[in-house]
Order: C-alpha cells, then sequence, then structure tokens
C-alpha cells in the first residue's frame, strides 16, 4: 500500500526552515561577535596607547625627579629611583637658615632661603669690602707707623752709639784721674808729716775763721730784719708809693701824684688801699694810662666794692717800685711767656732796679722764673731743674734776700708801655 509522502516532504522543508533560521542565526550571531571583537580590539588598542602614554608620562616624571633631586640632594645616588627624602631636605634647610642665623617662620623653602642668603652674601660682601678697605688703611698706617719707628731707632741707636763713646771716655777719663789721684796720695802720704806739724797752726786759723763765722752771722741776722722790715709781701708796705688826686667814676679813671720824675711809665700797676688812717681794705688796683711831669692819669680795675670805690685821698702801693732808692736783683731760672729776660731786665731797669751777676751783701731781691730744661753749658737735662735747687736760691735764703716770683713782676708790671 502506497504511504503518503506529503507528511515526509513537510518534515523536510522544516528541517530545512530550522537548518536556514539556525544559519542565519550563526551568521547574525557571527556578526554581533565580530562587532564586539571589533570594538573590543579596538578598546585594547586604546588601554595599550593610554599605557604608552601614562608609561611615558612616568618615566618623564621619573626623570625630571632624578634631576631635580640630583640639583637638590638629599637622596641616595645608588637607588635607580633617586629621590630627595623630605626630612633630609628639611634638616638642610633647618641648617642653612641658622648658618644665616634666619628665624622667620615665613623662610620655608628653599627658594625664599635662597634669596635671603643671596641679599645676606651681598651684604657680608660689602661688609668684607670695608674691612679690606679698613685693612688697607691700617696696612698703610702700620707702614708708616714702622717707617717713623724706624727713623726712631737709627736715632736712638745713633744716641747709644754717641753715649756708648762718651761713657768710654768719661770711663778713660775716671782710669787716668785715678792714677792722678793715687799719684797725688802717694804724694800726700809722703808729705803727712809735714801736714801734721802744721795741723796745731791750721786749728788756730780754724778759731780764727769760727770767729768771723759768727760776726757774719750776726750780720746776716740783721740784714735779714733790716729787710723784712723794708719788704713785707705778706701784707701791704706801710710806706705809700703816692695817693689818688682825683678820680672819675663815670669813666672808671683817676689820677696820682706821681710823675716821670719818680720814674713813672705806662703799664705800671698799683694796689688802692683806703686812705684813712688805720684802715688798710684794698678798694681795687689801677693801671697807669698817661705820664706828665708831676701827675698821671690811671685806669681803675678789680674795685672790690661798687659800694665804697676808690676816692680822692686813697693810697697806692707797688711792692717792687720806689720812687727814689735804687736796688740790686738777681735773676734765676727761665723766662719765658709774658717777658724773657731782655725784656725783665728793661722793666727793672725803668725802676731803678740793677740787675747783677751775683749775690752779695747788697742784693735786695732774687727774682725767681720758671724751671729749667738745659744746664750751664746748653745741655739738655733729663728732668726740669727747679729755681729752688739752684745754689744761688739756697744762697739768697741764707743771706735773707727777699725771694720774688716772676708772677708778681707780671702782675704790677704790664709789658706794653705806652
Amino acid at each position: 500500500m502506497n504511504r503518503s509522502r506529503r507528511g515526509a516532504a513537510r518534515v523536510s522543508i522544516t528541517w530545512m526552515i530550522v537548518v536556514l533560521i539556525a544559519f542565519f542565526a550563526s551568521l547574525a550571531m557571527i556578526f554581533v561577535f565580530d562587532g564586539e571583537r571589533t570594538k573590543a580590539m579596538q578598546s585594547a588598542d586604546e588601554a595599550e596607547t593610554k599605557a604608552d602614554n601614562a608609561m611615558a608620562m612616568y618615566d618623564a616624571e621619573r626623570e625630571y625627579s632624578r634631576g631635580l633631586s640630583e640639583k637638590l640632594g638629599f637622596y641616595d645616588s645608588e637607588a635607580a629611583a633617586a629621590r630627595s627624602e623630605i626630612s633630609s631636605v628639611e634638616e638642610g634647610l633647618s641648617q642653612f637658615k641658622d648658618g644665616f642665623n634666619v628665624t622667620e617662620a615665613s623662610v620655608s623653602d628653599f627658594q625664599t632661603m635662597m634669596a635671603r642668603s643671596v641679599e645676606e652674601r651681598a651684604r657680608l660682601t660689602q661688609k668684607v669690602r670695608d674691612l679690606e678697605s679698613q685693612i688697607s688703611n691700617l696696612n698703610a698706617d702700620i707702614q708708616v707707623r714702622a717707617t717713623t719707628l724706624t727713623t726712631m731707632t737709627s736715632d736712638k741707636d745713633a744716641q747709644i752709639r754717641a753715649l756708648t763713646q762718651q761713657l768710654n771716655d768719661a770711663n778713660q777719663a775716671a782710669a787716668d784721674r785715678q792714677n792722678e789721684l793715687e799719684s797725688e796720695v802717694a804724694s800726700v802720704r809722703a808729705t803727712l808729716s809735714d801736714t801734721e806739724s802744721s795741723l796745731t797752726t791750721a786749728m788756730g786759723e780754724t778759731d780764727d775763721a769760727k770767729r768771723v763765722g759768727r760776726a757774719r752771722e750776726a750780720e746776716f741776722t740783721t740784714r735779714l730784719e733790716n729787710v723784712t722790715r723794708k719788704l713785707e709781701w705778706e701784707r701791704e708796705p706801710e710806706r705809700p708809693d703816692g695817693s689818688i688826686l682825683q678820680t672819675s667814676e663815670a669813666l672808671g679813671l683817676a689820677w696820682i701824684d706821681l710823675g716821670k720824675s719818680n720814674r713813672l711809665y705806662g703799664g705800671m700797676r698799683f694796689a688802692i688801699v683806703d686812705g684813712r688812717a688805720g684802715v688798710d681794705t684794698v678798694k681795687g688796683y689801677c693801671e697807669v694810662l698817661k705820664v706828665e711831669d708831676k701827675m698821671s692819669e690811671v685806669k681803675i680795675y678789680d674795685v672790690r666794692d661798687s659800694f665804697d670805690p676808690p676816692t680822692t685821698g686813697d693810697i697806692i702801693f707797688n711792692p717792687l717800685y720806689d720812687p727814689t732808692g735804687l736796688r740790686n736783683a738777681v735773676l734765676v731760672g727761665r723766662f719765658s711767656g709774658t717777658y724773657n729776660e731782655k725784656e725783665l731786665r728793661a722793666v727793672l731797669d725803668g725802676i731803678n732796679i740793677n740787675v747783677q751777676g751775683k749775690l752779695d751783701k747788697t742784693t735786695d731781691y732774687l727774682i725767681v722764673g720758671s724751671e729749667l730744661y738745659t744746664d750751664e753749658d746748653g745741655e739738655p737735662l733729663d728732668d726740669p731743674l727747679q729755681p729752688s735747687d739752684l745754689p744761688a736760691y739756697k744762697e739768697a735764703e741764707a743771706m735773707g734776700v727777699r725771694i720774688v716770683p716772676i708772677k708778681l713782676v707780671t702782675d704790677y708790671f704790664r709789658k706794653t708801655r705806652p
């Protein structure tokens, strides 16, 4: 019996359709998967590009970091990835600040610190220049001083050589003198017996000399009493030199009864004393301005009491002036300043005081100047010699001669004459 083939054909078509559907589905899936694969590959390529870029940036950053660390320091040079240690950097910055004595908290990085260090270096450089200039000046001064010292040393050596030669000469002279003295001693010893025989005669002469000395001492004592009465320096003299004839209080002038006949000249000064009996008050001083025959015009100064000024009848004194007598003086010491010796002699001659060469019984004054810096031969002295140490000064004291300091002369006799 023949079976129907319609059902078989129907199954084959179904399978064919299924196969076709599966084929197209597979084909569709293939297209889908191929698109995803393409996208994945693109994503992978992009990721690889980004990775390459990132790696390049990393390498560049690492190279920059290494370069920065090499410039900044504070890193391990053996390490592959050189990086400065922050703690070491901070410690180095702290030491940097301490080195320049910077304490401000605002200076917290090397850039700011570098600016401060540049400023400080500029300041120190200027200071060094100033110090170098000072050193140069000091070196120049030292050179000048060294030259001066060399000159002084040379002069000193020359003086030492001269003094050494003088010492050698003196030693030789002393040796010669010693030989002479030894010869004299031998001669004296040889004549000693003759000297002893004349000793009795000498003792008699000594007694005579003692008697003469006692007589001379009595003479000096008498002279001292006379001179003391004649020149009493601690008070005004008893006998006035003159008196005031008329005064002009408005002009500060007066007229005295001394003139040319009394050896008066312009510049002489007098103390003005109250002319009333029993009163010895010094009212002031006057200086001679104009000298006439019998009277002179004087200028009044240093009035002690404005309510009791000098007036007519008051008397005047000058401790060295004597309108009539002749006196003698001896000069000792150095005279300079207001009066040199020549000028002083002229002043004394003008008031009739004769300057003697040495002291004797007729000497009235010993006028004393300043200390001496040279000896009698004009040679410089190591220490100044005071006039009071001179033999003439001590002799004057022993003889009772009045000692007058030069200041007394300058107080009562002005240098410039009219």
